[in-house]
């Protein structure tokens, strides 16, 4: 448990985590608000709608995050630590999690009769996949760590690009799709929407924006290209809401992880949070609180998600939904900071802090 100012430490990755962390409670209490309370169309409705585009780089940093760290070469990161000590932890905290979600949902809430329990936990599985594509990611480290060492910045620059152009060429490619190809291009599709080709450009580039300083252009570029995402992630959401069975969700991709719009906006807020965070400095109470949340962030992440899902049972969010400019992000605030607190309980036991945290 962190009591003091880690000197040591980073500030700027960490003022990211908890950004990031906020930024995905934002998501889904916006995607409650757009999907269930609000009408199509309204006021409301398109802020929340850019509220959900605003905040979708928050997966894509915290896997930038994670490579910005596990990528370099002078970290020592052996086989056996990446399987016995990362892995075996995200494993676990998937597990778990999965497990307390299935068991609110089907005991407490009741909405899973006992002879589903079993689907339940594999659907509560699919929806923290963000671990499972982690520990992809981490299981590939070594072979990725090849790249950095040689520090060769044209060949990461490939990678990158490489991985992008596949990122945003397979949905399309899937969308477009018909007849007897449909099928086979599907199943390409799906077998490389593995975590290495959708999600390496993202853990390549925390190391390389991380490492290497962008120059005026790139970044100029960069941040354009981030606010025409929002735009278009936006625009997507309004398409795809109504009509969902639009192609059109294909082409905006909805704002999802995996969509280039979302990689073009978490890098611009990457880049913009070192450039101004590197070297400002703060006072000692401010880092600290930065810090322990920082060490929260991923149990927030994993409450957080239930925390929304209850009060949606409950009908909470329905009975407040005026003024969704200032309720939508107020909602996210409250459960950010409830999940933070009763995770910085959590977090005092040491057991559970090593194996579920």
């Amino acid at each position: 448990m962190p009591q003091t100012v880690n000197q040591k430490r980073l500030l700027w990755p960490d003022v990211l985590r908890d950004v990031s962390a906020l930024a995905v409670v934002l998501i889904h209490v916006s995607s409650y608000y757009v999907e269930k309370v609000l009408p199509y169309g309204s006021f409301g409705w398109f802020c929340a709608d850019l509220y959900l585009a605003l905040c979708r780089f928050a997966v894509p940093v915290f896997v930038m995050i994670s490579g910005f760290f596990f990528l370099n070469p002078a970290k020592a990161v052996s086989v056996k630590d990446i399987y016995r000590k990362y892995i075996w932890r995200m494993l676990t905290v998937w597990l778990f999690w999965a497990a307390v979600r299935t068991a609110i949902l089907s005991v407490w809430l009741g909405q899973v009769p006992p002879a589903g329990w079993l689907q339940a936990f594999w659907m509560s599985l699919i929806t923290y996949w963000f671990l499972p594509m982690i520990m992809a990611l981490y299981a590939f480290t070594p072979v990725l760590r090849v790249l950095t060492a040689a520090q060769n910045k044209k060949i990461l620059l490939y990678f990158i690009c490489l991985c992008f152009t596949m990122a945003l060429c397979l949905p399309v490619l899937q969308s477009v799709s018909s007849g007897g190809w449909g099928s086979f291009v599907t199943l390409f599709n799906t077998l490389l929407k593995l975590s290495l080709p959708v999600f390496a450009a993202h853990f390549m580039f925390g190391y390389y924006a991380g490492t290497f300083a962008l120059g005026r252009r790139a970044k100029t570029w960069l941040y354009v290209s981030a606010v025409l995402s929002v735009l278009l992630m936006a625009a997507g959401g309004y398409a795809f809401f109504a009509d969902k069975s639009s192609r059109w969700y294909y082409y905006a991709m909805h704002g999802s992880s995996i969509s280039p719009l979302a990689f073009l906006l978490g890098a611009a807020v990457f880049v913009l949070a070192k450039d101004t965070l590197e070297k400002a400095r703060f006072s000692p109470r401010f880092i600290s609180a930065v810090q322990r949340v920082a060490y929260y962030s991923l149990g927030v992440y994993m409450l957080h998600l239930i925390a929304v899902e209850t009060l949606g049972h409950f009908k909470v969010f329905d009975g407040v939904s005026a003024l969704p400019v200032l309720t939508v992000p107020l909602w996210a605030v409250l459960i950010f900071a409830g999940s933070a607190a009763v995770i910085g309980l959590l977090y005092k036991i040491p057991f559970f802090r090593k194996y579920f945290l």
